[in-house]
């Protein structure tokens, strides 16, 4: 009978940091967004021996600072990408059915002006053609409505030059976690994974990848990981680790910045999401219901420096502002409204790159040298896909290479993430009333928000959460007055969620950098020493963990200097 798997916890962290020393494994996967832990996941499910590094925490890149949706990818048909499309709505469809707590329908209205390209006709054949992508198996087939029927239902919309709209359905996920869930389930099925692991270098034999060297961020040691094959999945740092493989490789990426703002949902209140245009050059936007908030983004610029250093500056917020303002006349949304900002890199193939293994028009999987297989490009909604075409390919290179067959074949098609599953729901219960249900019956203190939080956070791990609450009164108490998270989520980080830092808990495992006029820093101290009970912080590190997530903070507002 197999021992049961330990809780994905700092402290196995640390037990995983001997493993990676010890162990010779089959697939080493750099990089912990999405795509990296998808990959690890599938790897580990088909019986590999399979361990992933990443040299900050798990989504802390591109990861956690997308625009939050799952989407088929409407304007992708005005291309004639249909192929791209089909797949984005096949995997809108297995995430809604396998994270039903993460993914959850989200409804769109498209609004069509006198002066649009498009009129709204044409946009009625585009949605049909939308439905068919999906197989007609969308959460709702589309509307078509009038300019009364748009402004009775959304009338944040400006009737200036209105027709018309069309009301569709994709989907919205909270990136972050959706990111860490499925790490949680990589862990699960075996795989070794370690946040705060950066690789300073690819170890070889003869013209051959074998490994990394790795150094612990937090205790500054290094040592060595061998593995058969190496997955360079590391987003906007794809060509960082491209030329420690290979000092004469070519760029692959052209990097492009996306900022967000957020603002209270009260002062731009939607029932759904909008597409907005900036008036400056026609680019295509969204306002996006988050909660108590509403994100309205994104920017498409070129970047060209550090990847960590991504940031929102002025000429972006007044970009995004100006957009919103011309969308929505009636707000008046200034700079005052902002709550915060965030941006993060799409990892785009440039125009110029060479060809490798390309699979699609979106993503690229490269081999530049022995056992090192690079993804690049891609997007949040076909996660699933890229990683299963990975492992496909590392799969024919260990069979070929070195007689390490899969043991199973891909599960991740009808495999459902941690928190999804309600199998002992009654027949005909709604997946999310039911459980809402449950966490009244065992919590009935938390307010409807905190309930609506937990349900969507935890899915059925809900539980953890309020074991921890049965234990300590005190950690039933709100993180942050007027936000929906309980202080027992700071000690359930750590124990079930691999939070290392102040920074982990505050802007990913809970979203108080975003969603808090403070951004936390009221809070930090005392969640420090929340934290340093459980870690064991002397006084000294729960200070300079306090005044690194500053530095955090302090990014985020570099716009308004």
């Amino acid at each position: 009978m197999s021992s049961p798997v330990p809780p994905f916890s700092a402290q196995t962290r640390h037990d995983n940091l001997d493993r990676l020393k010890a162990t010779r494994f089959d697939v080493l996967v750099i990089g912990g967004g999405v795509t990296g832990t998808a990959i690890a996941r599938d790897a580990a499910l088909r019986g590999y021996n399979t361990a992933l590094v990443e040299q900050a925490d798990f989504a802390s890149g591109t990861s956690s600072k997308s625009s939050k949706l799952v989407h088929g990818g409407v304007r992708y048909l005005e291309n004639f990408e249909f192929g791209l499309v089909f797949e984005a709505c096949r995997e809108r469809r297995y995430s809604l059915r396998n994270s039903p707590n993460l993914v959850r329908p989200l409804p769109f209205v498209f609004p069509v002006h006198r002066d649009d390209p498009r009129p709204l006709w044409q946009i009625a054949i585009g949605m049909w053609l939308y439905d068919a992508m999906a197989v007609f198996r969308n959460i709702e087939r589309h509307q078509i409505w009038g300019k009364g029927r748009t402004l009775r239902e959304e009338p944040v919309i400006g009737p200036d030059r209105l027709t018309g709209a069309t009301h569709y359905y994709d989907a919205v996920t909270d990136d972050a976690r959706l990111t860490l869930t499925i790490a949680q389930d990589a862990h699960q099925a075996g795989a070794v994974l370690v946040n705060y692991a950066q690789v300073v270098e690819l170890l070889r034999v003869g013209d051959r990848v074998v490994g990394a060297r790795i150094r612990d961020r937090l205790s500054g040691e290094e040592f060595e990981v061998q593995a058969h094959v190496v997955a360079n999945a590391t987003g906007p740092w794809t060509d960082h680790l491209l030329k420690m493989a290979d000092p004469d490789a070519r760029r692959r990426l052209r990097p492009t910045k996306g900022v967000h703002l957020i603002v209270p949902r009260e002062r731009i209140w939607s029932r759904a999401a909008i597409t907005l245009n900036s008036p400056r050059d026609g680019r295509l936007m969204f306002l996006i219901p988050w909660g108590q908030f509403s994100i309205i983004g994104t920017t498409d610029t070129d970047y060209e420096g550090d990847p960590a250093d991504v940031h929102a500056d002025a000429e972006d917020v007044a970009y995004v502002l100006e957009a919103a303002r011309h969308a929505f006349p009636v707000t008046g949304l200034s700079e005052a409204d902002i709550i915060s900002t965030y941006a993060g890199l799409r990892p785009l193939i440039a125009d110029d790159a060479p060809t490798g293994y390309k699979v699609s028009r979106e993503h690229q999987i490269i081999n530049t040298a022995t056992g090192f297989f690079t993804i690049a490009g891609g997007k949040l909604t076909t996660w699933r896909s890229m990683a299963e075409e990975m492992v496909d390919e590392l799969a024919r290179y260990l069979g070929r290479e070195h007689n390490r067959h899969p043991a199973r074949p891909g599960q991740t098609v009808h495999r459902i993430l941690p928190g999804g599953d309600i199998a002992d729901a009654p027949a005909g219960t709604g997946w999310y009333s039911y459980l809402a249900h449950r966490v009244v019956e065992l919590g009935g203190r938390f307010s409807p928000e905190t309930i609506t939080h937990l349900v969507a956070a935890y899915g059925t791990g809900y539980a953890n959460v309020l074991t921890l609450v049965e234990g300590d009164e005190r950690l039933a108490e709100p993180l942050v007055a007027g936000l929906p998270y309980l202080k027992a989520e700071v000690v359930h980080a750590i124990r079930h969620e691999m939070a290392l830092t102040l920074e982990d808990v505050l802007a990913r495992r809970t979203h108080v950098l975003d969603q808090d006029r403070d951004q936390g820093l009221s809070v930090a101290a005392e969640v420090a020493a929340l934290m340093g009970a459980e870690l064991g912080w002397s006084e000294q590190e729960q200070a300079s963990q306090v005044e690194r997530y500053r530095q955090v903070v302090e990014q985020t507002r570099r716009w308004r200097s």
